[in-house]
């Protein structure tokens, strides 16, 4: 698609508003004004030569122009710049070496001249004239609906030996100013921003390349880019309108340090939504590197812009040079002390991957410093070093959060809001949850891992304290936070030859003053397993997966539904840990440091239950 975006040019006699232009395929004409108007919400104003002009403000429009075809590469048809005085404008041009034309009443009604950009972009400047369709239109076709009310920026591309003849151009003759440039990598320029002035300060973006670009390539590349003032809302506007959820669409916090949002049309071209407020990138340690999750959270570092690691602690240096080797760290960030980590690096906040026993160790050598930390489940191994967490936090006044992999499950949060917000099922009454895998040793965990894992010191238990520990965080949340009744637990060691001093089986039984949960933890289930049932008085819902769930209610039959995805300072562990520590987001629920003092509550008495054979009263309402 390609649109027109209208706009002022610096330097002259014009104002900061613009309007732009890309070509849509015949065929998909008419998914391509549904794609605008439907889910971008922005409404026709009016339709002239057979191109379709869609209300951004009173000053900007985009532009769809049929005759994009399956041959063609190239969406983009044109940007245009609005003026109040076109022939000042002309005259201003003239001078600056180029050679516009004289100005010529368009169709609309508006006085236009176009000239080329260096790559032969078409570069209109317009003024609305008192009669024109785009003057008629004013305070008119404003839907509320619209994503946006502020074009801020497009993409025109630029080949990388031809960067310092687009320079001239808009910089140099049209007057605009370099604000940013990104290069990935030494040498690999790839944007420039070059920012018009004017009070809305828009910009038109460089899209620098090597190669000559792919259909798709083009697609991206001659973007339209719209501000917001918050990048949440927008996000649910385009999935409650029929948006696709895929990765690209996720927000994400980008390389200029905003959040992000990048959807297509129907033709591939590229519409980028940004929240232009600055993310500070959050500097952040990594201490310990023995627990078997460090690998997937470095692999999370991949393009982020949110959260960097300033320093690695492992006193293992076995274990540090294979994290080294097969990640390419900075043997120069990686220190064999906790202490020294902290005092030369210098993180704001620290990711603890060490066994489960050194957890109060690391909080209080943080909290001392006053750096957040964010810890792997549990939170400890037992009700003791819980609350010597709890103090060593009230003290500090740190956060201090605990790390589940299904906190970040869709599918927990769609139960949540069928059960809680939305109520459909009635006062709760059972909750079971299937937590587990075949076994550390079975699955392949390394010798690091497994060694503490199955250390009942360092580990606090086995199955019981691996596995458990999810079911208990879940039906915490869901019990808004209470402690239970009683905790009743059964343990066994089925396979005593693999772990001798652990257990590899668990169940445990919290009762509630009207409800109870199952929690059945196991290093024995045939396949991997991380799934939650919830019944209530008219219903129930079953987690299916990280994105799934099963709704039944009484007197319907059972659906099964895509769960909604999070929203983005919701769906990852960096992501929520860096909102946390900007003051963005609250600490609670299944992360925050109250509900797993809660969980080391059952879990300690699980673990007491199963040794004695008795019930554990904890006295909860």
């Amino acid at each position: 698609m390609a649109g027109d975006w209208h706009g002022g040019c610096g330097g002259t006699d014009a104002s900061d508003r613009r309007h732009g232009a890309h070509r849509v395929s015949c065929e998909r004409s008419g998914r391509s004004r549904a794609y605008y108007t439907g889910r971008l919400g922005f409404q026709q104003a009016f339709e002239s030569e057979g191109s379709a002009y869609l209300k951004v403000n009173d000053d900007q429009f985009i532009r769809l122009t049929p005759g994009f075809s399956k041959d063609d590469n190239v969406r983009f048809s044109e940007v245009a710049f609005l003026t109040t005085d076109i022939e000042a404008l002309r005259l201003a041009l003239t001078a600056r070496g180029l050679n516009p034309p004289p100005p010529d009443k368009a169709a609309d009604g508006t006085l236009a001249f176009a000239i080329q950009d260096p790559e032969r972009h078409r570069v209109v400047f317009t003024q609305y004239t008192a009669g024109s369709r785009q003057a008629q239109a004013r305070g008119k076709s404003l839907d509320t609906r619209r994503i946006s009310d502020h074009l801020q920026h497009i993409g025109v591309t630029v080949p990388t030996d031809r960067v310092d003849a687009a320079l001239r151009f808009y910089r140099d003759q049209l007057g605009f100013v370099e604000v940013w440039r990104y290069s990935p990598s030494p040498g690999d320029l790839r944007l420039i921003k070059l920012r018009a002035p004017g009070k809305r300060q828009d910009i038109v973006e460089l899209m620098i390349h090597n190669q000559p670009p792919t259909r798709a390539q083009f697609g991206s590349m001659h973007h339209l880019n719209f501000e917001v003032a918050e990048i949440t809302a927008p996000y649910r506007d385009l999935l409650e309108r029929g948006a696709y959820f895929e990765d690209r669409l996720r927000p994400v916090v980008n390389a200029e340090n905003i959040w992000a949002i990048n959807a297509f049309d129907p033709d591939g071209t590229r519409t980028e939504i940004q929240d232009l407020k600055k993310v500070p990138t959050m500097r952040l340690g990594m201490v310990g590197l023995v627990h078997g999750h460090a690998a997937g959270f470095l692999s999370r570092f991949k393009n982020r812009y949110d959260a960097a690691i300033v320093g690695f602690a492992e006193p293992d240096r076995e274990v540090a040079a294979a994290y080294a080797k097969k990640y390419n760290l900075d043997p120069g960030s990686i220190y064999a002390s906790v202490e020294e980590m902290l005092d030369k690096a210098k993180p704001q906040a620290v990711v603890v991957f060490t066994n489960t026993f050194d957890h109060l160790r690391m909080v209080e050598l943080c909290a001392a410093r006053g750096i957040h930390v964010m810890m792997e489940k549990p939170l400890s191994v037992s009700l003791e070093q819980a609350r010597a967490i709890e103090a060593a936090q009230r003290k500090s006044g740190i956060h201090v959060l605990v790390n589940y992999e299904t906190t970040w499950h869709a599918s927990n949060f769609a139960a949540w809001r069928v059960a809680k917000a939305r109520g459909e099922l009635g006062e709760i009454r059972k909750m079971v949850a299937h937590d587990g895998h075949k076994g550390p040793k079975e699955i392949g965990v390394g010798p690091e891992f497994l060694s503490w894992l199955t250390d009942p010191k360092l580990n606090g238990a086995g199955a019981l304290f691996d596995f458990g520990c999810y079911g208990a965080g879940l039906m915490t949340w869901m019990m808004d936070g209470r402690r239970p009744v009683s905790v009743t637990a059964v343990t066994q060691r089925i396979k005593p030859d693999v772990y001798p001093r652990v257990d590899d089986e668990a169940t445990i039984v919290v009762e509630y003053p009207r409800a109870q949960g199952i929690i059945q933890a196991s290093w024995n289930w045939p396949f991997d397993r991380k799934d939650l049932e919830v019944y209530g008085q008219r219903g129930q819902v079953k987690t299916v997966g990280t994105g799934r769930y099963r709704l039944r209610l009484e007197g319907k039959d059972e659906e099964e539904m895509a769960a909604p995805p999070l929203d983005p300072r919701y769906d990852d562990p960096i992501a929520y840990f860096t909102a946390v520590v900007r003051g963005e987001v609250k600490e609670e629920g299944l992360s925050s440091l109250a509900q797993n003092v809660v969980v080391m509550e059952i879990l300690d008495a699980a673990r007491r239950s199963a040794a004695t054979g008795q019930v554990v009263r904890l006295g909860g309402r």
